[in-house]
């Protein structure tokens, strides 16, 4: 183990989760709501992810050269972000309750605390251990960073944006070879983030779970200029003309009767009463939803064109956690002035430790990550371990001889089929290892899975995963997409081929399938294709509404028998529910 360098990130907080990056490469990952079944697993210590990722990298603690942090730590110690949180109490009427938040974080990132509780819980979980030398990289850097390297560009613009990270909530850089150099940085309170965050929470979800229901949402509303005219006093263009302002007395510091999230000043502002979760849904909360994305769209899309002014650089990077709006994406890839965009499909805070641990490999190694093409990175069963727990759970299975031919036949004959196979992806996106899976030529499969599999609002759209080849068939204007992170303008073929998969303003959030890069998953949707001569299956996360992504066999099955799912298949194990021929 002398001669390996192995550089382990790790996130704590909303979503934690563990990277090891060797050589340049993710060796592993993975996130600790998988392991323990609690979604998102907020505030645990990833004790079962980072045991999984030293297990998969056969190494152990010991073996860690660098401890990578995706903070500013140096910042949080030598006063930087103390004065800056001064600042902010000096120049706006500071709520208590955000005082309190700033000197929780300057305390739990100061070396001493942070050291000693890393320090804490590994020996509880390694016994007593030496902790490895820490090494840490400002925030919005760190997404920065791992956005353009793994992007595959030479040269780009990259832009971070999220809630907050240090003091910063948008940032954008002028990306190069390896040098980052930063040419835009919006400050604490103005996130955008945060106030995608607000009326999430607004309109009856919850923060940093829900955001993706309100995308969806924002397609079935329509322009309301009396709700525009209310959010453009929360969001306002800055003087310059290019930066945007939040007025935080609608969003951070003030009473909050409702939500942390928002204070009553908002709901003052908008004059109805925020919606209760179960509540039905009103045109107004369609409207809001639909503005509220019009109003993210525009202010980013604002910052990203100024951008290219100012570079002459014409390709974008995603990151932080607004990257996964795919509806942001694909407006910004859809700017006459952006000739390319790559959003990361790890941007949030927990794929940030791979960009953390990636950055630091590079520091020492001078090894550049290559682009990114797979993210089957996580938990692996091996076929005698779930041999085995069939049999002691006297579950009738048999195994096949050619899956994705057995398989494709069931989906062309309509059954909704979960698909458990290799290494579990990571990141929020199901890409073929850990799938629900469905034929998209009838609406009424998509009906199905929504009602009675997912379990989930009946408008919340279905990702199609579709051949590479064929991707210019069906979709309008098309990029490297093998993530579902950005979607594209459907062409009459697909909605007439594969009318579950279109969003009802006709775009689809895609994934183009590599048969180099997911070659099983390839020869699947190859095999429908020949039987019903469409090269495109409904792809949606193998869970139901509130659980995370299923990780083992274990999980697998538990959900197949919680649902109306039709048939599960786990390698080239097939079970079916009792109601269905066995063969």
């Amino acid at each position: 183990m002398k001669n390996r360098k192995l550089f382990l990130g790790i996130n704590l907080g909303i979503d934690p989760s563990v990277a090891i990056v060797e050589s340049g490469k993710i060796i592993a990952f993975s996130e600790e709501e998988r392991h323990i079944r609690i979604k998102h697993a907020p505030n645990i210590y990833p004790k079962e992810a980072l045991k999984f990722c030293l297990n998969e990298s056969n190494c152990s603690i010991k073996d860690i050269s660098k401890f990578a942090v995706n903070w500013n730590l140096t910042g949080y110690n030598d006063g930087e972000i103390k004065k800056f949180y001064e600042g902010l109490r000096g120049k706006y009427n500071v709520d208590q309750a955000t005082i309190d938040w700033q000197d929780r974080n300057l305390k739990k990132r100061s070396w001493k605390e942070f050291k000693k509780f890393h320090k804490t819980e590994l020996t509880r979980i390694f016994g007593e251990i030496e902790l490895p030398e820490i090494i840490d990289f400002p925030h919005h850097y760190t997404h920065a960073y791992h956005s353009y390297i793994e992007s595959g560009f030479s040269e780009a613009i990259a832009i971070s944006i999220d809630g907050s990270g240090d003091q910063h909530c948008t940032t954008l850089w002028h990306c190069k070879n390896e040098k980052l150099i930063n040419i835009k940085k919006i400050n604490m309170p103005n996130s955008l983030g945060w106030l995608y965050s607000a009326i999430t929470e607004y309109l009856g979800y919850q923060a940093y779970d829900g955001e993706y229901k309100v995308m969806g949402l924002a397609a079935f509303g329509k322009p309301d200029k009396n709700i525009k005219k209310l959010l453009e006093k929360v969001c306002f263009t800055a003087s310059d003309g290019i930066e945007y302002i939040i007025d935080p007395k609608y969003i951070h510091y003030g009473e909050h009767s409702f939500s942390s999230r928002f204070t009553d000043e908002l709901v003052k502002l908008f004059g109805n009463l925020p919606r209760r979760s179960g509540e039905p849904i009103s045109d107004w909360h369609r409207n809001l939803a639909f503005e509220l994305q019009a109003l993210l769209e525009k202010t980013v899309i604002r910052l990203v064109r100024w951008s290219i002014k100012e570079t002459g650089v014409s390709k974008i990077c995603i990151g932080g956690g607004v990257g996964l709006n795919v509806k942001l994406n694909s407006k910004i890839y859809q700017m006459q002035e952006v000739s390319d965009v790559f959003a990361h499909p790890l941007c949030n805070d927990a794929g940030a430790v791979a960009g953390a641990a990636l950055l630091a490999c590079h520091l020492e190694t001078g090894i550049r990550a290559e682009r990114l093409t797979n993210l089957a990175l996580g938990f692996k069963e091996e076929p005698e371990n779930i041999e085995s727990l069939l049999n002691t759970a006297k579950i009738k299975f048999r195994k096949s001889s050619n899956i994705t031919e057995e398989v494709s036949g069931y989906l062309a004959n309509g059954m909704i089929v979960a698909w458990f196979q290799g290494k579990m992806e990571a990141g929020p996106r199901a890409l073929g290892q850990r799938s629900i899976l469905a034929n998209p030529t009838k609406i009424i499969y998509r009906d199905k899975v929504n009602m009675i599999v997912k379990m989930r609002e009946e408008w919340r759209p279905f990702c199609p995963s579709v051949l590479e080849e064929y991707s210019d068939d069906y979709f309008k204007n098309t990029t490297y997409a093998p993530f579902m992170i950005i979607a594209f303008d459907a062409k009459e073929k697909l909605i007439n081929d594969a009318p579950a998969v279109v969003h009802i303003d006709g775009t689809s959030r895609v994934q183009l399938v590599n048969k180099n890069t997911t070659p099983l998953y390839y020869k699947l949707i190859d095999s429908f294709y020949k039987k019903t001569n469409v090269p495109v299956l409904l792809n949606t996360s193998f869970n139901l509404k509130g659980e995370p992504v299923v990780c083992t066999a274990r999980d697998a099955l538990r959900t197949f028998w919680s649902s109306a799912l039709d048939v599960l298949v786990i390698n080239d194990f097939i079970i079916t529910k009792p109601q269905l021929e066995l063969d």
